[in-house]
């Protein structure tokens, strides 16, 4: 991250997560020079993955980026319009072969590296927000290296991180809650900073259309929210396969118009989430069926996963299919 990077980012106004890349080629030969070269995921990484050898090098380095971009006055960057207040510690360190690396070392490798890097971005800025370096998924290679992470961590991070590429219909919300619930975080919130429904078909399927993928795309990001996920980033149309299409990115953005400032999400059936909104509205997203609580009475307004908006009773609405309903105060 440079800051024509920021500026650009800013211009649009947009959030910024940094992950912090704790690794450069100097640094790693210096106490990895006779390890094994890998294949790094990312070209911009070098050719070694290890945790800096020159803790106080590697504390100096990201001690001066989280000051030039915390936006208290002290060192930062020219004409920062917002601070950047949300830090990544590496990305996927569990993912060591099959398409690449992102990472050399074991589960207490990374921990001593995430304790060192969450004490230095803290120090550097008190009111930044640290994410552990997403986990790949709750496939069991990944799960057997992050337990020890999260059983050991403490406080060391303020937010968990989980990624789902194509591989779970939610995004392994639900399991994933469970897994910091399980590991001492329940006190902890988590994002899915790489979330894409799954567009290959299952065994013994069809291939699901570009309409099945938009209407699953609603489901899978309302389901994830219910179960627990403060944000989620949606990868669509920048994934390198082309997403699973513009049905399902109109989809994604229709549902973050209607509840992105949402201020509580519950599960009122198997398939149906109540929203509620700052403004007293409260959206209600319905599917396979689904009807409206009991209580709600009169006419509401619908809109489909599509785009098309209509009313409706809310003592007869049935949810053919996914569907967000607002009842105005």
């Amino acid at each position: 991250m440079a800051d024509w990077h920021v500026q650009r980012w800013q211009a649009d106004r947009l959030a910024i997560i940094g992950t912090i890349w704790p690794f450069v080629d100097w640094d790693q030969r210096s106490c990895h020079g006779s390890d094994p070269e890998v294949r790094p995921v990312l070209w911009e990484l070098p050719t070694r993955l290890f945790a800096p050898c020159d803790d106080e090098a590697f504390v100096a380095w990201l001690s001066d980026v989280v000051e030039r971009y915390d936006g208290d006055g002290i060192d930062d960057m020219p004409n920062l319009a917002y601070p950047i207040r949300h830090w990544e510690v590496a990305n996927e360190p569990a993912m060591q072969g099959g398409h690449g690396h992102f990472f050399q070392g074991s589960s207490a490798d990374y921990l001593t590296m995430l304790r060192l890097a969450s004490d230095t971005i803290r120090a550097a800025d008190p009111e930044a927000v640290v994410l552990t370096g997403g986990q790949a998924g709750m496939q069991p290679d990944f799960v057997d290296f992050w337990r020890p992470v999260l059983e050991s961590a403490g406080n060391t991070f303020d937010v968990g991180n989980i990624h789902s590429i194509g591989s779970d219909q939610s995004f392994f919300s639900d399991d994933y809650r469970g897994f910091l619930d399980e590991t001492g975080h329940s006190d902890k919130g988590f994002w899915v900073t790489e979330a894409l429904v799954p567009t290959a078909p299952g065994p013994g399927e069809m291939a699901p259309t570009r309409d099945q993928l938009a209407q699953n795309t609603m489901t899978g990001f309302v389901t994830a929210l219910a179960d627990g996920a403060s944000r989620i980033f949606n990868v669509g149309p920048h994934d390198p396969t082309g997403g699973p299409g513009p049905e399902s990115d109109a989809a994604y953005l229709l549902l973050a118009r209607t509840v992105s400032d949402f201020t509580s999400a519950t599960w009122t059936s198997n398939t149906s989430v109540r929203f509620e909104m700052p403004d007293g509205r409260v959206v209600h997203v319905l599917w396979n069926g689904a009807n409206l609580p009991a209580s709600i009475v009169g006419t509401v307004e619908t809109a489909t996963y599509d785009g098309i908006s209509g009313s409706a009773d809310a003592t007869t609405f049935t949810a053919d299919v996914p569907t967000l309903v607002t009842v105005n105060p």
